[in-house]
């Protein structure tokens, strides 16, 4: 072969090489400026009526004033919010579909389900956290104990039962956590939903739930429930009066409710940052930051990389408790 061919294939390599970035850097670039082309839907992989599905509902309306055009949610329940979410990891990677990730579906799941169908780190392209509520330990009204060292100390006398969603819920995964810290005898009791726990626990058949400020707020303003702790790493400013379970028993313990958006994965960079400035945009309309406050909820806005990190951080927390805890969802 010619020498003269032969010095030259390299550059020509080199050219193409950096056509074809040029090319893809145009595609993407041309992705964002014509996204949004038309409804953005976010799966609620939950059934509707819920709190998790009214968060959606709220954010979506203002999401869709900054991206101007109509946000649609679409609930797509079962198994605990996986189902929901595998059908978004499938979906077409342009930013159209979206997931309303929770705690449930992204941080517990993995540990939870051994061959869970979409991975919360590989299978979708991270947006942004939107908000949080820390897991409230609550006791009926006429309950005996007042405080977390109360509760244990009458649990070692009496029995005690708590009751959770059903097995592997946050629900139950943090009380098994809060009874590995504390050294607590209680019982665990799974119910089908978190309502029909609370209705017993204030019917007096169990003692203690661990729910969100959102469920518990009407029992605990009609005076039928009582706190005695908070599953955050800090006080709430809701309740700045009540201990966290970290204060009193020290520890790493954290837990929280939590919500963000998550696209397929392969979604265009340009696209993910578009989704992140609309969303936050939206974190800052005064009218969402009312009702989300009032919903007891802690709106907190990350870049795609800050909520990438939190998510591996708290996948691997939850996996680790269930590792330790032996939770299983029979």
């Amino acid at each position: 072969m010619n020498k003269r061919i032969l010095r030259a294939m390299p550059m020509r390599r080199a050219c193409l090489a950096t056509l074809a970035t040029l090319a893809l850097a145009g595609t993407a670039s041309a992705a964002a400026a014509e996204f949004p082309a038309g409804p953005v839907t976010i799966v609620v992989p939950f059934p509707p009526g819920g709190p998790t599905d009214t968060t959606a509902r709220l954010v979506g309306k203002t999401l869709s004033k900054q991206l101007g055009q109509p946000v649609v949610i679409e609930n797509r329940a079962g198994a605990g919010g996986t189902v929901g979410s595998a059908s978004v990891a499938r979906a077409k990677p342009d930013g159209h579909t979206l997931l309303w990730a929770s705690t449930s579906s992204l941080g517990v799941a993995p540990g939870l389900y051994r061959n869970l169908a979409y991975s919360p780190m590989e299978s979708f392209a991270h947006i942004g956290l939107v908000a949080r509520s820390p897991i409230l330990l609550v006791v009926r009204h006429a309950f005996p104990a007042n405080t977390l060292q109360e509760l244990v100390a009458y649990a070692a006398k009496n029995k005690v039962s708590y009751g959770s969603a059903g097995n592997g819920s946050i629900n139950h995964l943090t009380g098994e956590w809060f009874k590995e810290v504390s050294g607590a005898n209680i019982l665990h009791v799974p119910y089908k939903g978190g309502a029909p726990a609370l209705a017993d626990m204030i019917g007096g058949q169990i003692d203690m739930t661990l729910e969100t400020i959102t469920v518990v707020r009407p029992y605990l303003e009609s005076g039928r429930a009582k706190v005695l702790a908070t599953g955050g790493a800090t006080r709430s400013a809701d309740m700045p009066q009540v201990p966290t379970v970290r204060e009193v028993f020290g520890g790493d313990f954290e837990s929280y409710s939590w919500t963000g958006l998550v696209a397929p994965a392969g979604t265009p960079a340009a696209v993910v940052q578009k989704l992140n400035a609309a969303l936050r945009a939206a974190q800052d309309d005064p009218e969402l930051m009312s009702q989300m406050k009032a919903g007891g909820q802690d709106v907190i806005k990350t870049t795609p990389d800050e909520f990438r990190s939190f998510l591996a951080s708290d996948t691997k927390r939850w996996a680790e408790l269930i590792k330790r805890t032996n939770t299983t969802l029979d």
